[in-house]
């Protein structure tokens, strides 16, 4: 009998971290919407420390700079396009991005009004040299990254993102560490990948897997005790 509840209690187990968060570091291919940050405006555009998006399937979403400052706000910047320098992000994402800069304000969280099975960006310090970036979702899951900022126009940013069975319904970006005299709050996010919507039956799925084993062990005691 021990070992039969044994076994019920692993499969109950399994279904649990079968719903488990895990780190993506390469931007998928299959992503099914997207959010691109030129919808806020040109280059030099001030992003108030709450706004609203919406993705490239009409969900609508809101952002919010972790700054409670009325003199911080984010800024939206292009990477290394434009030939005024000063709207330019010296960074190596890709020649021509679209970024979400924010501007001493960070950390960056997003809100979506629908879940998705994953969020992520590639990201990146606004001071040059190594830094580690972290996400967090809704799920209650953080993830971080080792990255190193440089100039070099190339597409090199690291991408984060997580990725879950769950719905993910917000996410964090930000900074844990910068090297040198580097700022934590300073940092840039490119074109935000979305994978989903998720589809699930979350808690109820649980519920009748509870509901099934509550049954069978209850089955195989009267089993066992004719």
């Amino acid at each position: 009998m021990r070992k039969i509840f044994l076994a019920l209690l692993a499969l109950s187990m399994g279904a649990l971290t079968a719903n488990a968060d895990s780190l993506v570091t390469v931007r998928p291919l299959t992503g099914t919407d997207s959010v691109d940050w030129s919808q806020l405006g040109i280059p030099e555009t001030q992003i108030p420390l709450s706004f609203s998006f919406i993705t490239a399937n009409s969900v609508t979403g809101t952002g919010s700079y972790a700054s409670t400052s009325i003199l911080d706000v984010g800024e939206v910047v292009q990477q290394g396009l434009s030939v005024n320098p000063y709207r330019d992000f010296e960074g190596n994402f890709k020649l021509g991005d679209y970024l979400n800069y924010t501007n001493d304000s960070g950390p960056l969280t997003l809100t979506f009004t629908q879940g998705y099975t994953q969020i992520g960006a590639q990201i990146e310090s606004n001071d040059f040299g190594q830094f580690t970036a972290q996400i967090c979702d809704s799920n209650n899951s953080c993830f971080t990254e080792v990255g190193y900022a440089d100039p070099s126009n190339n597409n090199s940013a690291i991408y984060i993102g997580i990725d879950s069975s769950s719905p993910i319904t917000w996410v964090t970006f930000s900074l844990t560490s910068v090297g040198g005299n580097g700022r934590l709050n300073s940092f840039a996010i490119n074109e935000v990948t979305l994978d989903g919507p998720v589809v699930t039956s979350e808690p109820s799925s649980f519920l009748l897997l509870g509901t099934g084993l509550v049954g069978l062990a209850s089955a195989l005691r009267r089993k066992f005790a004719r």
